[in-house]
């Protein structure tokens, strides 16, 4: 018996917190502060997207619709908790958004356009009518995901 471990014996046991979306505005120095709070950014959401678990971090769950930019959040946080939510900033959620290829309908030859037509900022860009892209123009607000019949946007965290 050999006392190598194949790639997927090692990676396998491997275990990955799932990427949860931040909020917009958020400063992440700040972060410490959010784990104490109740979560009155989440209460106040019109949209219903923030989610604040107990001793966490919020996040987004963009499942059923985006973000509308309200700063509701950023008026109660700055009551709360010495603005971890900073109205500051632009309005945009910093996160990379990208389309799954291989889950995408028009990678796979399928005319659909839902993506693009919930997006408000028309950051999604097709070649012809397939291969859709995600401009740099994007927001990251979401509106896209939930209109996708296939799941095919994805979030992913922006290390800088």
């Amino acid at each position: 018996m050999s006392s190598k471990k194949s790639f997927r014996e090692i990676f396998k046991g491997l275990k990955r917190e799932p990427f949860l979306i931040p909020l917009p505005y958020f400063n992440s120095k700040k972060a410490q502060f959010c784990l104490d709070c109740v979560g009155g950014c989440a209460l106040v959401c019109p949209e219903h997207i923030i989610i604040k678990k107990e001793a966490r971090q919020p996040y987004l769950d963009f499942k059923e619709r985006g973000c509308i930019f309200c700063r509701e959040c950023v008026r109660v946080c700055a009551q709360e908790h010495a603005g971890v939510l900073e109205g500051i900033r632009e309005d945009c959620i910093d996160t990379w958004v990208l389309i799954d290829s291989q889950t995408c309908l028009s990678y796979q030859g399928v005319v659909c356009f839902t993506c693009k037509d919930a997006c408000p900022e028309n950051a999604i860009v097709f070649k012809g009518m397939f291969a859709p892209r995600v401009h740099a123009s994007c927001t990251g607000c979401g509106r896209c995901t939930s209109s996708c019949p296939s799941q095919s946007i994805l979030f992913v965290e922006r290390k800088t």
